[in-house]
């Protein structure tokens, strides 16, 4: 019998949703050393146009944030989005747009999310990180307009077993 997604990913919030025009929005550290990658998937709500969701991406030594660097990994085949202008253009959406960006960086910043509804979706491998460093967070940028956003880490356990028991990778 196959496990369950449970038993084999770990599933957090990296931040609730929140209106991102209250400010940037710092999301919480993920801890990478229970986990293979981790996609991160942020989902968006309508907004105003020119005012695009950014996302930045920080390596730490701790989930305090005591050492704190860029984590240049963004870049094409790393990058996905699948949103439209509205929920009914997007659920006719069939498959996600690979984003091409030729230089990994820490950052994706969009210039056509503003007036739109979806997803997007970042990929981060455990060994893009430097060593002595196992937390990843994800931030949102304040694009300047009301715009409700939440995200998620989707980490790839490399021990998997009963998600009950499964170590949280927020601790």
């Amino acid at each position: 019998m196959s496990k369950s997604f449970l038993e084999t990913h770990q599933v957090q919030l990296v931040m609730a949703p929140v209106d991102t025009d209250d400010g940037a929005t710092t999301g919480d550290y993920f801890d990478m050393s229970k986990c293979s990658e981790c996609e991160i998937i942020v989902a968006m709500g309508d907004g105003t146009a020119a005012s695009d969701l950014d996302i930045a991406l920080y390596q730490s030594d701790d989930n305090a944030g005591t050492t704190t660097a860029v984590l240049n990994c963004l870049q094409t085949g790393r990058i996905y989005t699948k949103y439209a202008g509205t929920y009914a253009a997007y659920a006719a959406l069939t498959a996600w747009t690979k984003v091409t960006q030729a230089t990994a960086d820490e950052k994706h910043e969009p210039d056509d999310n503003g007036e739109s509804v979806g997803l997007m979706s970042y990929r981060v491998l455990a060994s893009d990180l430097t060593d002595g460093y196992r937390y990843i967070r994800a931030d949102l940028t304040d694009p300047g307009a009301a715009k409700i956003a939440a995200a998620l880490y989707i980490g790839t356990l490399y021990d998997q077993g009963d998600p009950t028991l499964t170590p949280d990778c927020l601790s």
